[in-house]
């Protein structure tokens, strides 16, 4: 109903004289912050500071990544070696990187102004049943490439 009663104004006109019609929306400043935290932001933006939620969550991103990385590879190796010490001893590392990483993402989450802007935390169980129910990239390739022969 509304976009029938907005597609109506267009087609009328109504928006054709709005002010900046036809120049680009001015996006440096934020209308719904108050103008002390609008100083703020801007004073710390032009001196090259970063408030620490901003640069937490890219650290987090990036360990996140990191930890699934080494888990896959983990596997990869177990794949081929079939070393259950090895695997184990990659399952336990796992774990206790992901327990840390949750800690970090409590924090950040207690932290954070708003719901909208809270991490996940990583489920390990999950994690590990996608890892070990996925193929084996190496064995998949080299299936399919003795399969073109």
């Amino acid at each position: 109903m509304i976009e029938d009663i907005i597609r109506e104004a267009m087609e009328r006109g109504d928006f054709d004289n709005l002010p900046g019609k036809g120049r680009p929306l001015n996006l440096t400043r934020d209308p719904l912050l108050d103008p002390l935290t609008a100083i703020v932001h801007r004073i710390l933006l032009h001196n090259g500071v970063s408030h620490p939620l901003i640069e937490a969550r890219p650290d987090i991103a990036q360990e996140t990544e990191e930890v699934r990385a080494d888990l896959t590879r983990a596997w990869q190796f177990y794949q081929r070696s079939h070393d259950d010490e090895a695997w184990s001893a990659a399952l336990l590392k796992f774990r206790d990187r992901v327990k840390e990483i949750n800690r970090e993402v409590r924090i950040f989450n207690l932290k954070t102004p708003s719901p909208a802007l809270q991490g996940l935390a990583i489920d390990a169980d999950k994690e590990i049943s996608r890892v070990t129910s996925e193929r084996n990239p190496a064995t998949h390739v080299t299936s399919t490439n003795h399969r073109s022969r």
